[in-house]
């Protein structure tokens, strides 16, 4: 449950809270005041009965004690009181019961079984001097007042609710609004995740999430600033590593190449000699046995430390001449070459870096893959723009092998996929590698390009 969604319900829980605490605290008031109403009423009807038959009475006038009787038995029910005047022949005789006291409010049943006073009745005794007792009898009516507090109530109880209402309507948009950011944030963050540390977050109205924004942009910066200064590093740190290769390649041409040809040279003007007996031609076939050898040898760590072909005719004759090679070298495997695109103008690190990853790759099929075919595409797709959207110009390489593949997420990626990574990275790349049980090995390059008018240059950082 989202955070919004908990604190409306715990708003609306206490405004609810509110609500019945508020209706408890007026339905409490309103049954006091109804009783306080109505038994000030009846003493105040009884006080004046008293005061007018205690005047009667000292007056010693009977006939107007009838007279004042008789009214009152004709008033029988007022405003929140209901008199009666009940007669009985002697005091042993049994008072005639009066019907009990009716509620009729214009309120609900509820409302009135919830507000409704205590039953309260006062009764006075007058002797008339004639053989009848008459007793006064005052009951309580709180129907009418029932009726008004109902009426004040419910306009309470509707404001009330109407609050309520409106108050979490209002609360659920604010907090909506609120904590809007948050899921600006939580992109920002999955964004960080995903390597994209140029992503900034905008100033937010609330000054906690402003800060927020303000750490996140300040952490992306540094991460990017990072990421930038790890891939120069990289870079140099791969550029001096190939110039090493370059200068022991250049020894073993310039030096033990050409006295290794030298020693050819003697052993065949040697073997040309008349006066050579057997044996002796046959150290001489030794001796180019093994400058051949070593000629040989020589000439595969020249390749494998620095192919000269990629200096001197580029990208494609270099891959072209390590896969005829490699197929010659691995006749139980066969690795198909297709390229697209014009690579001639791609930068000297973007060269030996796709050398090297497709080396490795290679390296790795017969290592690891058990397979019999072994694909490798790679294209150049020039920047566009389609539907609005602009699109980079890229290389892409793709390496595809039928062998038997592994489980992506519980092998131990080795040295070699680390250092075709960081080549990748350094190169501000994407390398994505695919692969099943049974299914063999897809590996897939994006590497970003810089569209120029002269040609395609490599851009760093």
């Amino acid at each position: 449950m989202s955070l919004r969604a908990r604190l409306s319900i715990l708003i609306t829980l206490l405004f609810l809270l509110m609500l019945v605490g508020g209706s408890m605290f007026i339905i409490n008031n309103a049954r006091r005041a109804i009783h306080d109403e109505v038994q000030s009423a009846a003493r105040f009807t009884l006080q004046l009965i008293e005061i007018a038959l205690t005047s009667i009475d000292d007056a010693g006038q009977p006939e107007v004690e009838e007279a004042l009787l008789s009214r009152v038995s004709q008033l029988e029910s007022s405003r929140h009181l209901q008199i009666r005047i009940l007669r009985r022949s002697s005091l042993d005789d049994a008072m005639p019961v009066a019907p009990d006291v009716q509620i009729k409010a214009d309120a609900p049943d509820w409302f009135v079984t919830l507000v409704k006073p205590q039953f309260i009745e006062h009764r006075r005794l007058i002797n008339t001097g004639d053989r009848w007792i008459t007793e006064i009898q005052i009951r309580a009516d709180p129907s009418d007042e029932i009726s008004e507090v109902w009426q004040d109530s419910r306009d309470i109880f509707a404001m009330f609710i109407l609050f309520v209402v409106l108050s979490v309507l209002i609360v659920y948009y604010t907090l909506g609004r609120g904590l809007a950011p948050i899921a600006v944030i939580q992109t920002g963050l999955e964004g960080i995740e995903h390597g994209d540390y140029r992503l900034r977050l905008p100033r937010f109205n609330l000054p906690e999430l402003s800060q927020i924004s303000e750490r996140f942009n300040l952490m992306a910066a540094v991460l990017d600033r990072t990421r930038q200064e790890n891939r120069e590093l990289t870079r140099k740190s791969l550029a001096i590593q190939e110039l090493e290769r370059q200068h022991p390649a250049h020894e073993l041409h310039d030096e033990l190449g050409q006295s290794i040809a030298a020693i050819r040279a003697v052993a065949s003007s040697i073997g040309q000699c008349e006066a050579d007996t057997e044996a002796l031609k046959d150290r001489v076939n030794t001796i180019n046995e093994v400058s051949n050898h070593m000629y040989d040898v020589a000439r595969g760590m020249m390749h494998r430390l620095r192919p000269a072909v990629l200096d001197e005719f580029g990208l494609v004759r270099a891959l072209q001449d390590m896969i005829d090679d490699w197929n010659s070298v691995h006749e139980d495997v066969f690795c198909e070459f297709k390229f697209t695109g014009d690579f001639d103008l791609l930068d000297e690190n973007t060269r030996i870096s796709i050398y090297r990853i497709v080396q490795e790759s290679l390296t790795n099929v017969i290592k690891h893959s058990q397979a019999n075919k072994v694909l490798i595409e790679m294209c150049r797709i020039d920047g566009r723009v389609a539907g609005g959207e602009e699109y980079p110009c890229e290389l892409q390489v793709k390496i595809e092998d039928n062998g038997v593949g592994f489980d992506e997420t519980g092998i131990k990626r080795g040295l070699g996929f680390l250092g075709m990574q960081e080549r990748v990275e350094a190169l501000a790349g994407r390398i994505r590698i695919s692969t099943e049980h049974g299914k063999g090995v897809k590996i897939k390059i994006d590497i970003p390009l810089a569209s120029e008018a002269t040609g395609t240059q490599h851009e760093f950082g």
